[in-house]
């Protein structure tokens, strides 16, 4: 919550009516960590205190100007924003107790927030049962407040189980215990009962998203589909499996903004597609034999559906749902495509449209358009890295960072689809990303799971 602070006055204005004296000292130990688009406070937080953040741009804080905020009732660590990338911001603290007038202030800190992607540190690895080898996590979605990942089934004791863990978003955690062996960005992870998920469902699971719904989906690599509202608690009553196995990925979107469509893909070029009601997956054409790895939604407004595939598979339909078969884009590779994202403001006459990677540090992505629903022409960028890519997505505070993951934990990240750097997560295989409030959480082979801020 940002408070227009008028005047220093009004504090000291109440203080005669106040019976307790407010604090002697200033807040101490305040410093002020930039994360992407974000900046985050910590100070040692004494009992029956206040705490007040006050900030504005620039190297210092004069509460009196129009430009300066403040946070009341704040608990460290605080993260504050959106604030800028890019600017220098200034904060200071004080205290009230019970409600008295204002205690010293402390000395300003400055932090400049920036974009996230090139410094990254790894989480203890998630395993289904302690004491025995993690399960590979092949895909993550987030609803808002709760990250799920789910992978392959681990057994133990002749007692096979899929893996899927739940944790709440949480940034202090990950921002600051870097050395307790506490997850990274979120709270906790969490694990589904066995009484949770559907009877004997033992399936590795492929994929797993979010949809605007409201449930949590995945796909499992038989064909299997379950559905959850809380990631922890799951069910396939009713859902119709997807009549394939060696399924890979799976998508969701309102085509024509009205028509909820999932789209599955998997090996030996099959393509289903569902309407909202999961109760019937329908056969598309795709036009190809090779294993078909990920499908992305890359533009909302015109339904466009993506695929990539071995060989360099790139497909593409508009509405699917309606029977439109699947149509083949050269990708200028034969390297095998492993992931494809949609880039930001779609439509949009100057942005990038999508991209896609792959095998070899494969990046493939489509010129600026000036008609993205006839032009989906890809080209091919020199890469950075010459690991395996398996997952990318779009994000950072101003939604326009590309980033993706593979082999290795090598990054490579691009804010224009064009030129492209690498960095390193210092991880295992990294399999898929997401982009969620000032940070990056990559998951992959292991139990593998990393942050970047």
């Amino acid at each position: 919550m940002r408070l227009l602070i008028l005047a220093f006055a009004a504090l000291f204005a109440l203080s005669a009516c106040q019976k307790t004296s407010p604090p002697g000292e200033a807040p101490t130990g305040v410093t002020a960590t930039a994360g992407d688009g974000l900046v985050v406070v910590s100070w040692d937080m004494l009992p029956d205190l206040t705490y007040w953040i006050f900030f504005q741009p620039g190297s210092t804080v004069d509460v009196a100007t129009p430009n300066s905020f403040a946070i009341r009732r704040a608990f460290s660590p605080r993260p504050l924003g959106p604030l800028a990338n890019g600017t220098q911001y200034a904060f200071v603290m004080n205290a009230t107790h019970n409600d008295s007038a204002a205690g010293p202030n402390s000395l300003p800190v400055v932090a400049t927030p920036r974009l996230a992607g090139n410094s990254w540190v790894s989480g203890t690895p998630l395993v289904t049962t302690p004491g025995t080898a993690p399960g590979n996590l092949r895909g993550i979605a987030f609803n808002g407040t709760r990250f799920v990942t789910v992978g392959d089934a681990t057994t133990t004791a002749g007692v096979t189980s899929p893996t899927i863990f739940a944790g709440d978003f949480n940034y202090p955690v990950g921002q600051f215990n870097f050395t307790t062996g506490d997850p990274q960005g979120v709270t906790q992870w969490m694990q589904p009962s066995p009484t949770t998920l559907p009877l004997n469902f033992t399936s590795n699971l492929a994929s797993v998203i979010f949809t605007s719904t409201g449930a949590f989906v995945a796909l499992g690599a038989d064909g299997s589909v379950i559905l959850s509202g809380d990631g922890l608690t799951w069910t396939s009553t009713s859902i119709a499996a997807v009549p394939a196995s060696g399924m890979n990925s799976l998508a969701f979107g309102f085509v024509g903004g009205t028509i909820g469509t999932y789209v599955a893909v998997g090996n030996g070029g099959v393509i289903y597609v569902s309407d909202q009601s999961l109760t019937k997956w329908t056969l598309v054409p795709s036009g190809t034999t090779n294993d078909l790895t990920s499908v992305s939604l890359v533009s909302l407004q015109n339904g466009v559906f993506i695929v990539t595939g071995a060989g360099g598979t790139l497909l593409m339909s508009q509405n699917p749902n309606d029977g439109n078969p699947f149509t083949s884009l050269n990708s200028n590779t034969t390297n095998t495509l492993r992931g494809v994202t949609g880039g930001p403001s779609l439509p949009s006459s100057t942005g990038v449209l999508y991209v896609a990677v792959g095998d070899a540090g494969t990046i493939v992505t489509s010129p600026s358009v000036l008609n993205p629903t006839v032009d989906f022409t890809p080209a091919t960028i020199t890469p950075p890295i010459a690991q395996n890519l398996r997952g990318v997505t779009v994000g950072g505070s101003a939604g326009t960072r590309f980033l993706a993951v593979g082999d290795a934990g090598a990054v490579a990240y691009s804010d224009d689809g064009v030129q492209w750097f690498s960095a390193a997560s210092g991880s295992d295989n990294l399999a898929k990303v997401l982009y969620v409030g000032g940070l990056y959480m990559g998951v992959g082979d292991a139990g593998a799971n990393a942050v970047a801020r």
